[in-house]
């Protein structure tokens, strides 16, 4: 079988490896689809602060199990999570799963951009395999990771109680967020970018105001559109630093911003404290998804409470995964999908 691996940075390739036999306990997948995620990129010019393995917005169908395994079947359909928590440490009592010291030591194997991978035991114990529904396509079931990466972020902020946002990068996540924001109730939503082709899916996903972050004369005319001369509520859906430190100077007094985009590695930046404090910022980070909320991403698409299939721009085989890879490093497309 094929599988996806990063050869030097930079640069993605296909290896030939055996197909892999479920043992004890574990679930093999044969891939259906996978999203090219913005950590995936990083991975691959290897300045990722997580693992380096590529794929996991995955979705497929189960084609073996192990001994062992109760609940699922051949043929099901399914999304499988590559970390999964202990649900026992003190962080997981205090509902902080995805800072669990053993979430990011598990792992699907080879990695999501495979034609088969298995799932590792731990991950299917502790409920890291989830049945699609059946209204759920394999296109949107991609997005069940990404999103509930969002649904968790938001979670953490209590995004419905604000009632103006901006949201820094107008990419599948930053339109993600800016979907679950409307979702929630909050009334003004802007978003920020450098790409018209980003702003333009923005403006079409439901973006009350877009602007460049270039121009200077139209974030300020953005920013006096609010109450109070700013928005309460910054999301950073980008690891630019530089669009981290624009958004710390947005904020309303009391404002929140929530750092959402993984930042490259030894990535630094400055700000005034003095300011941080006499204005009352709160500086939140959230990182990547439990099952509680992929479960509920699923539901949500399911219903189509959130809609994702305006996002999709390109699909790929996987014989052409490192052309998708080149078409999202170039910012040629909204979201790019690898199908198996």
């Amino acid at each position: 079988m094929k599988a996806l691996f990063v050869e030097s940075p930079g640069r993605v390739a296909l290896r030939e490896l055996e197909r892999p036999t479920p043992r004890q306990g574990e679930v093999l997948v044969k891939m259906k689809c996978c999203g090219v995620c913005g950590t995936d990129l990083e991975k691959a010019m290897g300045e990722a602060i997580t693992s380096n393995v590529l794929g996991h917005e995955v979705v497929g169908e189960v084609a073996g199990l192990g001994q062992g395994v109760g609940g699922l079947k051949v043929g099901d359909r399914v999304f499988t999570h590559h970390h999964v928590a202990c649900y026992s440490c003190d962080l997981c009592e205090r509902g902080e799963y995805t800072l669990c010291s053993q979430f990011s030591k598990s792992n699907i194997v080879p990695c999501g951009f495979s034609e088969f991978y298995v799932v590792p035991q731990w991950n299917v114990e502790r409920g890291g395999v989830i049945k699609l529904p059946n209204e759920l396509s394999y296109e949107d079931g991609s997005f069940i990771e990404p999103l509930g990466c969002c649904i968790r972020a938001l979670d953490k902020v209590r995004a419905e109680n604000f009632s103006s946002a901006l949201v820094y990068g107008a990419g599948p996540v930053g339109l993600l967020h800016l979907k679950l924001l409307k979702e929630r109730g909050v009334r003004d939503v802007a978003v920020a970018d450098v790409s018209e082709l980003r702003l333009s899916y923005a403006k079409k996903s439901g973006a009350d105001l877009i602007f460049d972050q270039r121009k200077t004369d139209r974030r300020e005319e953005v920013l006096s559109s609010y109450n109070g001369g700013g928005p309460e509520l910054v999301v950073v859906a980008t690891g630019n630093v530089a669009a981290l430190q624009e958004a710390l100077s947005t904020l309303v007094k009391g404002g929140t911003l929530l750092l959402f985009g993984a930042p490259p590695r030894d990535a630094s930046f400055n700000f005034e404290i003095a300011s941080f404090f006499i204005r009352g910022i709160s500086l939140v980070a959230s990182y990547s998804a439990s099952e509680k909320e992929t479960n509920s991403a699923a539901r949500m698409l399911a219903e189509s409470t959130i809609r994702v299939s305006d996002l999709v721009t390109h699909k790929f085989s996987l014989e052409r995964a490192s052309d998708a890879f080149a078409a999202a490093r170039e910012q040629k497309c909204m979201k790019a999908l690898v199908m198996g």
